[in-house]
């Protein structure tokens, strides 16, 4: 069996990185199978690694006829636009990483990815994984294509410090969030570091309040063309961001990811909004007594409450449906057997049900946060990019910073995402 070979095209735009225990020239006989994986992650990151030792495994076990092929582009905006050009050409790899978006959606209206909720079904797997972890890979349907790989919760990091030295108290709600902030800024202290480099933390800030009031309701309704930017609970969540971008560090429509980060730990800013993938660089100051974290918190009359903030399994593993064959479906299931405890040992959160492994010795830190995720609600706020098309996306996200710092008023805001929202929503009937 030999799955269909990389272009040209393809091959000279990537980075790949070869994974298996044989070489393609190792088998004079027969060619090892090999299965191609279209990868947004981190090199060296923890699930390029985990899948890495899987992988060789796997290769191993298999006699060596058998090799996963690995292409990398970390940037998200790069990769989507090169995958479009792939699958464009026809040149769609056997795996590739995608969320649960308009354009993955058209993927699977032109029939080339594999329902995966269904495989996982009839593999008897699908109680495997943590159900936020699922319910968060769903279209609004209930449909799933994507496979997760990883589980997240995100919250706001605190230095203890900063906030012992003004007798201030972690905020329980919206409101006292806003009055810790102004507080902070009355004493010299940037309240908050943000990335806005990469727009989605920025953007986290803006969908705070439409979940609080109705979960994903809004942003569903929002993103198809049934709502507007203008509506209640729209203007609230403007109103909240005008309001907490002005807590915001100087500057932080040009501050990356790891600048936010450092002005935090170096303790140039009192708060920071991050999830748990970051433990490790929490990790000292947490051990030191320094920082500390709190979820989001609550306002009057929502509907969610105080366990129910941004939960996230991140990008899904989808699969090519003209290369799906039972050499892919193998590997995927010796995936799901041996994933949780490898990655868990790596201090990460697996979607994967599984027992924590007990030769590794897991922090503090990682156990409170891990009982916090058995502890977690029914709502869960779903990225709002996850939900629009990436033409509205990056309307809303560039007009977003322009927002947040106070250089555009809340209707030009509504106009120009509502302009966006309306153009797709033709386009697509």
């Amino acid at each position: 069996m030999k799955k269909k070979m990389l272009t040209t095209l393809f091959a000279a735009a990537m980075i790949g990185t070869l994974l298996g225990a044989a070489p393609m020239t190792a088998m004079a006989d027969e060619e090892p199978v090999t299965v191609t994986w279209y990868a947004s992650r981190p090199v060296d990151g923890a699930i390029d690694l985990t899948i890495r030792e899987i992988a060789q495994k796997y290769s191993e076990e298999h006699d060596g006829n058998w090799q996963l092929e690995v292409i990398t582009e970390a940037d998200r905006p790069s990769y989507l636009s090169k995958l479009r050009t792939l699958i464009a050409g026809d040149n769609m790899p056997d795996i590739i990483d995608i969320d649960a978006t308009p354009y993955c959606q058209e993927l699977v209206d032109a029939g080339l990815l594999v329902d995966v909720k269904s495989w996982l079904e009839e593999q008897g797997l699908y109680d495997s994984y943590q159900p936020t972890a699922l319910a968060y890979q769903e279209f609004v349907n209930g449909t799933m294509y994507t496979l997760p790989l990883e589980y997240h919760v995100e919250m706001i990091w605190y230095n203890k410090q900063i906030f012992a030295d003004n007798g201030l108290e972690v905020p329980t709600t919206m409101d006292e969030w806003l009055d810790v902030c102004q507080k902070l800024q009355d004493a010299g202290i940037t309240p908050i570091s943000v990335d806005g480099v990469d727009r989605w933390p920025v953007l986290r800030y803006l969908a705070f309040m439409p979940f609080r009031e109705t979960g994903n309701d809004y942003i569903i309704r929002l993103s198809q063309g049934e709502a507007s930017m203008g509506d209640q609970e729209g203007r609230d969540g403007i109103d909240f961001m005008q309001k907490i971008g002005k807590y915001f560090q100087e500057g932080f429509g040009a501050t990356d990811y790891a600048t936010a980060q450092a002005m935090f730990l170096d303790g140039q800013s009192a708060m920071y909004y991050i999830g748990d993938w970051e433990i490790a660089a929490m990790q000292e100051a947490y051990d030191a007594g320094t920082v500390d974290y709190f979820y989001l918190p609550t306002s009057e009359g929502a509907l969610t409450g105080a366990n129910e903030f941004c939960v996230n399994s991140g990008i899904g593993m989808a699969f090519n449906s003209a290369t799906f064959d039972e050499k892919t479906e193998d590997f995927i299931k010796y995936v799901i057997e041996n994933y949780a405890a490898l990655y868990a040992a790596r201090d990460q959160m697996s979607p994967i049900r599984g027992e924590l492994p007990e030769d590794h010795e897991f922090s503090d830190l990682y156990v409170r946060v891990h009982e916090d995720m058995d502890g977690t609600g029914e709502h869960f706020l779903k990225p709002w990019d996850c939900y629009l098309d990436s033409n509205s996306c990056t309307v809303l996200e560039d007009n977003l910073l322009l927002l947040a710092a106070g250089d555009q008023d809340a209707e030009e805001f509504i106009t120009s995402v509502d302009e966006a929202i309306a153009e797709y929503v033709e386009e697509m009937e």
